[in-house]
């Protein structure tokens, strides 16, 4: 069953947190190096006004990630700042603005890191334009889709048998033995710098939605999974400007880290349920060290939906939602819209609505962090027949 826990630990507005936790998200050459990546583009912002009956909102901001870099995610914003910065820690490289048109790696590097898919390809697709490898490590019961997505980048794929934590902990054992770097966006002890980065590279998108965004934001629905992005979402809340907008973590019922972790007095833990969602890009057991920190302070609802409530959120967006063009959306990147729609219909849920005031004067930015990376998947949800 659906749930939303309201969190008893929110800071009051605006939160701040000590340099060390948040100076990578201030750096000023972040939006620089995604500029000069030739796929570069701003994603679309699409908006739309008459979704109310089926939101309970009046406006909706759905920021559609399944244009990015041609990757159908978001993800390789994150890869590629870490890699740019992991290099610059090392050796001189070319500025932000010239990295990848100049740059020729004086050493040859695999990198390797664990992923659901989309974080996995965003680092394979770095490690190509530079000339390196890439060893990626997914779950047991991954679609062939996407690890195809990932070889197409002339990776080697490894599918462990377990799940996602599992691949995190094969991916550090063998980095560990072969002298492999990791690029992971989930953090451990020890391992705390590259997924800082990881997390910085995202604000571009934030930076974009500001840029597209008529009027005031009230309510953000932001994906779970181990907490890089909603920790960006998090800082990026937290400035002045924006600290009026009410932030919503979403959750598959099978792999709710974030939400579980609030109810164990606010210590991460991990998830109890079997990490078994179709939701694969939020199939993770535990919070990220380096994330969970904002996210606590931040956030102010946590909420768990159902494979259904995506399944819906899929049809909706791919049959023009409140009016809307058509969006390609995968299973996780519904989420935050069967979020939406979990709050607004379902009974019990009325707490849950007055803590982050949605009504119906509310404007809601939803993430669709992913289109189709599983064709045959996505068929099978939207498909006409």
């Amino acid at each position: 069953m659906s749930r939303a826990i309201v969190n008893p630990f929110r800071k009051p507005n605006p939160v701040t947190w000590d340099e060390s936790i948040v100076s990578a998200f201030r750096a000023k050459d972040i939006r620089d190096l995604h500029r000069s990546l030739p796929a570069y583009a701003p994603t679309p912002l699409v908006k739309t006004t008459s979704s109310a009956r089926i939101s309970g909102s009046a406006r909706l901001l759905i920021k559609d990630e399944s244009h990015r870099f041609g990757l159908k995610a978001f993800k390789a914003l994150g890869a590629s700042y870490a890699v740019y910065k992991w290099f610059a820690q090392r050796q001189a490289v070319p500025s932000a603005e010239r990295f990848y048109q100049e740059f020729k790696p004086s050493e040859k590097v695999t990198f390797c890191t664990a992923t659901d898919g989309n974080h996995g390809r965003g680092v394979a697709w770095v490690a190509e334009k530079l000339g390196l490898r890439a060893v990626i490590f997914m779950p047991k019961g991954t679609v062939k889709a996407r690890v195809e997505n990932i070889r197409i980048h002339g990776a080697d794929v490894h599918v462990v048998d377990g799940d996602y934590d599992a691949a995190v902990a094969l991916c550090a054992e063998q980095a560990e033995r072969n002298g492999w770097q990791i690029i992971s966006d989930t953090s451990w002890p020890g391992y705390q710098q590259i997924p800082r980065w990881i997390q910085a590279g995202y604000v571009t998108m934030f930076e974009e939605i500001h840029e597209q965004c008529e009027g005031e934001i009230d309510i953000a629905f932001i994906p779970g999974g181990v907490g890089a992005l909603a920790a960006t979402a998090a800082w990026w809340y937290s400035q002045e400007a924006f600290s009026h907008v009410k932030l919503v973590s979403v959750e598959p019922i099978s792999a709710a880290c974030l939400l579980e972790s609030i109810e164990n007095r606010g210590e991460p833990r991990k998830a109890s349920g079997e990490l078994n969602s179709m939701m694969a890009g939020l199939n993770c057991g535990m919070p990220s060290q380096v994330a969970w920190p904002l996210i606590q302070d931040r956030f102010d609802l946590f909420m768990t939906i159902d494979d259904e409530a995506a399944e819906a959120a899929m049809r909706y967006y791919h049959r023009g939602l409140g009016g809307a063009p058509s969006i390609e959306s995968g299973e996780s990147g519904a989420a935050t819209l069967g979020a939406l729609l979990t709050l607004s219909e379902k009974e019990g849920m009325a707490e849950a609505r007055r803590s982050v005031a949605l009504d119906a004067n509310s404007t809601v930015l939803l993430l669709n962090t992913e289109g189709a990376t599983d064709p045959d998947g996505w068929e099978r949800v939207v498909g006409e027949g």
